[in-house]
């Protein structure tokens, strides 16, 4: 939806649910578009756990058991890695996702 001569769009709120487990994030990859708002509710099942878009100055904490609300605007086009910020165990450094703003 065009909202001026501008070239400015219709942003948009996108909600996702994700969960922390086992060395993985689940889904592993979220598609949004430059500008809409994003909010992901995520929950650690098996252990503590961190979630952490550098690119986007985000860096939470994801206590087992309790879902975190992180919300934000994607501001910036391109595709950004999400990572465990918590030392979770041996799979720790593996324990990645990915944002893809279009």
């Amino acid at each position: 939806m065009l909202l001026t001569a501008g070239n400015l769009f219709a942003a948009e709120t996108k909600t996702f649910q994700l969960t922390a487990q086992s060395y993985e994030f689940l889904p592993d990859t979220i598609r949004v578009n430059q500008g809409d708002k994003v909010i992901l509710n995520i929950t650690a099942i098996d252990k503590d756990h961190g979630f952490g878009i550098k690119a986007m100055n985000i860096n939470r904490s994801l206590p087992k058991g309790k879902t975190v609300t992180i919300e934000f605007v994607a501001k910036k086009k391109g595709e950004f890695k999400i990572k465990c910020t918590k030392f979770c165990g041996f799979g720790h450094f593996g324990m990645q996702a990915k944002l893809i703003v279009s």
